[in-house]
């Protein structure tokens, strides 16, 4: 008898890594070569990694290259239409850039990060500019 129990708590301990794995699963990873913002976290330039985590379905979390988490974001989840796969864009006001949208391995699946105080302060009275980056 506890030969089976061995062997079930072993299964069920496999199923729950695996499915721990696929939910921490890296959205896409990208080469940032300008200071950001994601909500009122500031991130320099650098190599970032995009990803879900795995306890709260509707956050994105952004690494770092030592992969700890540099900043989360709540998010929304909606069509941004075809040929927008694997790129993330940035709202640029002046030299202050926001992440805005995280396109998806899907062509019309994508995340949308609201805009915060921060952003709204440093679009008041300039001109938005979008910036897009392609992702791996």
């Amino acid at each position: 008898m506890n030969r089976i129990t061995e062997i079930a708590l072993l299964a069920t301990a496999t199923l729950m890594t695996a499915g721990s794995a696929n939910a921490q699963r890296t959205v896409l990873t990208v080469n940032v070569p300008f200071n950001f913002t994601v909500n009122s976290t500031f991130l320099p330039a650098g190599n970032y990694t995009f990803g879900f985590d795995p306890i709260l379905p509707n956050t994105l979390d952004i690494l770092d290259e030592t992969k700890s988490v540099r900043a989360r974001a709540y998010f929304l989840r909606g069509s941004i239409g075809p040929g927008r796969e694997d790129r993330l864009i940035f709202h640029r006001y002046g030299g202050e850039h926001f992440l805005s949208e995280v396109g998806l391995d899907s062509a019309s699946d994508g995340l949308f990060l609201p805009e915060t105080k921060l952003e709204s302060r440093a679009r008041a009275g300039r001109k938005e500019e979008l910036a897009f980056l392609a992702g791996h």
